[in-house]
């Protein structure tokens, strides 16, 4: 009885999304089983994960469809299903990381909570689109966040999403996310080069990451605080090693490319996040087990000679 319920709920979440929602989530199932199970398949998930992969995307859905309407997409000569995929996929993922790291540590998160995490990991989407495949420079795209500047109607989305944050997170209450936000200009450092590799993850991934946890509860614990950077460093890694064939194609070079041994440094990596959790977090088992898996799911994909981010994030 308990599953028939937990499945009642599933099928009125999927109902209750957006059109482009049904169809993205659809697609995601198909191309998984077609890229050789890049991520467990639903038939290997009891219904309360699934319900809880489906409510945490419902808030994705949400966020989009809100935001990015037909008519923003139509004046930036974007196609919406496109957008819809690049943008909801790395938000869901965003969500289920920084939401299992607040659960390791025992601190409690809502609905809002959630959504300014999604919205903050859209702003971090279309700034590194801009940055990575339109050319706009680190000026250029801080110049987005200013209401009174003018800027080319491709900053548009970007200026859009960053001054709803003001709005969903007030800084009578959120301050320590406004305070984190005065040190942005550490972005700046961020650059495809030998010299700013390890600078990428030693001091760019970290601030990210506080930006996401601060969006999300407004006081940070000490453990926490302490166990983030190898995590967020564990994330930047995971994403320059999934990235590691277009990377090279474009000649960017990362962290990963430089490694005499990406494999082994995603698992080392790892490794350190596993015992930091474990010293810091009160309840280290499910966070400790999503990494796990991403780490060893990512590195299986690799091997097979599967384009993650082709198979992922661009179902559009």
């Amino acid at each position: 009885m308990l599953n028939i319920g937990i499945w009642f709920q599933i099928v009125i979440l999927y109902l209750s999304l957006s059109s482009q929602g049904k169809c993205f989530l659809k697609k995601a199932v198909s191309q998984g089983r077609r890229a050789g199970k890049i991520f467990q398949q639903p038939a290997a998930l009891g219904p309360a994960k699934i319900l809880y992969f489906i409510k945490n995307f419902k808030v994705c859905d949400k966020v989009f469809s809100a935001q990015a309407t037909d008519k923003l997409c139509i004046d930036l000569g974007r196609n919406r299903s496109a957008m819809y995929a690049r943008f909801v996929s790395y938000g869901w993922v965003c969500l289920l990381m920084w939401g299992k790291v607040l659960d390791a540590f025992n601190l409690p998160y809502d609905e809002s909570a959630k959504e300014r995490c999604v919205l903050v990991a859209f702003t971090h989407r279309e700034w590194n689109d801009l940055f990575d495949n339109q050319g706009y420079s680190f000026g250029e795209l801080f110049a987005a966040f200013d209401y009174q500047s003018a800027i080319p109607k491709e900053l548009t989305f970007l200026r859009k999403i960053k001054h709803l944050e003001r709005k969903l997170a007030p800084p009578e209450r959120f301050g320590k996310f406004y305070e984190q936000m005065q040190g942005f200009n550490i972005c700046s450092l961020f650059e495809y080069t030998p010299e700013k590799a390890e600078v990428i993850l030693d001091q760019v991934a970290p601030f990210v990451a506080l930006l996401f946890i601060y969006i999300m509860i407004p006081e940070i614990p000490g453990g926490l605080k302490d166990a983030l950077k190898p995590i967020a460093r564990w994330l930047y890694m995971l994403d320059e090693f999934a990235d590691l064939e277009h990377d090279k194609q474009n000649n960017r070079v990362t962290y990963m490319i430089l490694v005499d041994d990406p494999e082994a440094a995603m698992r080392q990596q790892y490794e350190r996040c596993r015992q930091a959790i474990l010293r810091k977090a009160p309840c280290p088992d499910q966070l400790i087990k999503f990494m796990e898996t991403v780490t060893t799911k990512v590195i299986d994909a690799k091997k097979k000679g599967t384009d993650i981010e082709s198979s992922f994030f661009n179902l559009g």
